[in-house]
């Protein structure tokens, strides 16, 4: 695969309503069956109400996520936070994983802050959630 063929894509939404375990094990479910079959790896974190996702893969099968991902109507103020080249996954293994926020925070330390402003429960609910 050449360069230019593999990307990763970020973004931000904001949750129209309050997810639930259910809600977010549907989205895993949905997310891993269609990742797969188009050899589409990343992760999904879900906190107070917002989503953060990595996607990475080849470049038309990624932007083909991202427009359905744009028409779902479960988030709103979708936020494109970059789409670049790479050279190799950084989630090779991951389908999709919804990532254990304290795993995610020291991760992409620019979202530190984000975590240690989280309560002791929205801290274990999210490591539950993690372990799905």
């Amino acid at each position: 695969m050449k360069t230019s063929d593999l990307v990763e894509l970020r973004y931000q939404s904001k949750s129209v309503y309050d997810m639930g375990i259910l809600g977010l094990t549907r989205i895993l479910h949905t997310a891993v069956a269609t990742n797969t079959r188009l050899g589409i790896t990343g992760i999904l974190s879900f906190d107070k109400g917002y989503f953060g996702q990595i996607l990475e893969g080849k470049r038309g099968n990624v932007e083909q996520v991202w427009s359905r991902i744009q028409k779902d109507k479960r988030h709103s103020n979708i936020e494109l936070l970059g789409i670049s080249e790479i050279q190799e996954r950084r989630f090779p293994k991951w389908s999709m994983k919804l990532f254990d926020v304290q795993e995610f925070a020291t991760t992409f330390p620019q979202f530190s802050d984000v975590v240690s402003g989280m309560s002791d429960r929205d801290l274990e609910a999210f490591n539950a959630m993690g372990r799905l």
